[in-house]
């Protein structure tokens, strides 16, 4: 944990910190940096509601110790080839906004001091494992949901700080959250209201409520800022054309998260289908079109962490980010599935 006057802080103001678990072998140089994620709190009562949990106070993180040893973490090689005996970096949530606030004032609500400070979390894990890092030689910024959209956010700041002698690519899981609302007639009238489950409104006022401007990628700023529209950088499908380090996304076509938030409940088949076409061709546009970015793009109805539990072209996620970061096959790295919505047989 970080000293209580440090500026890095969760909502509530309690003290944040980061779990380092060393590597062994021939994975003492090597590092897997993993931004936890948790959804996001889109309005001041939102954030303050989150303030009394886990993913907005430290108050009850364990310390100084915490296990976790599957998926990405796993010590098992035949579940995690490429990472299993690497130096593992958690890095817990409580901010509310992908780690990318940077409003260093405090909101006063229902008598409780709220504090935004994601992006310098961030930063006060870099430099603080700086030292640790500056023998490296392979380093995967990775995360999950909104971790895996901070590790798109965030990827190449990391790689700033990292020695250019490393091997540095970024990992997100589940988090190339479509820039979309379905909102029926009567709901127009509130469209630029921030409501429960309106992701792209919701995003919108984390990103100028947390000042979140400094906390993503200055080059997405520096182009969507020009047109009035910064905070399409909050997104992954407008930061992903500026993000310059190779990154290998895990995602669903049909995410589950995004499925049960941004279209109306139900949604039929029909909707979903639609929806899942708008997710392959915003990927394919602002992500693929990159060939140093490779993909485990699958079909199956999920949400995160099915890291060995299915498979495209024989590969499960673990398996196919290994031949990536291996440099093969050198001519496609990506596995895509593009099935139509629901392909039980998807989630083998």
């Amino acid at each position: 944990m970080f000293e209580q006057n440090h500026a890095a802080r969760c909502i509530d103001g309690t003290a944040f910190g980061y779990y380092f678990q060393p590597g062994t072998g021939s994975g003492r140089a090597s590092y897997f940096v993993y931004h936890k994620g948790g959804g996001w709190c889109e309005s001041v009562e939102d954030c303050y509601q989150r303030s009394s949990t886990d993913l907005g106070s430290s108050k009850k993180w364990d310390r100084p110790t915490m296990k976790v040893d599957d998926d990405y973490f796993s010590i098992n090689k035949a579940d995690n080839p490429l990472m299993w005996n690497w130096n593992k970096i958690w890095i817990p949530y409580c901010d509310g906004g992908s780690f990318s606030g940077f409003n260093f004032s405090t909101t006063m609500y229902k008598g409780k001091a709220l504090h935004f400070r994601g992006h310098a979390n961030v930063m006060a894990v870099i430099d603080d494992v700086r030292e640790k890092m500056k023998h490296a030689t392979n380093v995967v910024i990775g995360g999950s949901s909104a971790g895996g959209l901070a590790a798109y956010l965030h990827v190449d700041l990391w790689r700033q700080h990292i020695p250019k002698s490393a091997k540095v690519v970024g990992l997100p899981d589940s988090g190339f959250f479509l820039d979309y609302e379905d909102v029926s007639d009567e709901d127009r009238a509130i469209l630029r209201s921030t409501r429960p489950g309106n992701y792209h409104n919701g995003l919108h006022w984390v990103f100028y409520y947390m000042n979140s401007t400094e906390g993503v990628d200055a080059d997405c700023i520096a182009h969507w800022g020009a047109r009035n529209e910064s905070s399409k950088c909050m997104f992954a499908q407008h930061t992903a054309p500026f993000i310059t380090t190779p990154t290998f996304a895990l995602q669903s076509q049909y995410d589950s998260w995004q499925l049960g938030h941004e279209l109306k409940q139900p949604f039929t088949d029909a909707q979903a289908n639609h929806y899942g076409a708008m997710v392959r061709r915003a990927f394919n546009r602002t992500f693929l079109t990159h060939m140093r970015n490779g993909a485990h793009f699958g079909s199956c109805y999920h949400h995160t962490r099915r890291w060995d539990k299915m498979h495209i072209k024989g590969d499960t996620p673990a398996m196919a980010f290994s031949k990536w970061f291996a440099g093969e096959p050198e001519k496609s790295p990506r596995w895509i599935e593009n099935r139509k919505y629901p392909c039980h047989k998807c989630c083998n």
